[in-house]
């Protein structure tokens, strides 16, 4: 079964994962390929889990996708009702652990969608 992947977007339009792969497409290209066939494959996926996805915060079900070797990118997103998926905020990785102001990014983005689409 299919998944609809969507992109957070705020009260002004923007959407941060858009801004995220547009760096990326200028700065990395191959871990640009990388991210977009992860995000193809969470959209095609009916199994989720590792070495592709991770919930990273159990307590606010946020999950982050997860590609690459040497040159690490994170996308953080969330389950909602009726097979969707809400793609948050990304990052490419320069420490072993999850970036906590990213993280803390993503259940900011995840209320404020919750809230605004009830």
């Amino acid at each position: 079964m299919q998944y609809s992947v969507r992109f957070y977007y705020d009260t002004e339009g923007i959407k941060p994962v858009v801004n995220f792969l547009e760096d990326l497409r200028r700065q990395n290209r191959e871990l640009h390929k990388l991210v977009v066939a992860g995000i193809k494959k969470l959209e095609m996926s009916e199994r989720h889990g590792p070495p592709l996805t991770e919930f990273v915060d159990k307590k606010d079900d946020i999950c982050y996708l997860r590609v690459g070797s040497k040159n690490i990118a994170r996308v953080f997103f969330f389950f909602q009702q009726g097979r969707e998926i809400i793609l948050t905020n990304g990052y490419v990785k320069k420490q072993e652990k999850v970036d906590t102001g990213e993280l803390e990014r993503a259940r900011r983005y995840k209320a404020d969608w919750q809230a605004r689409h009830k």
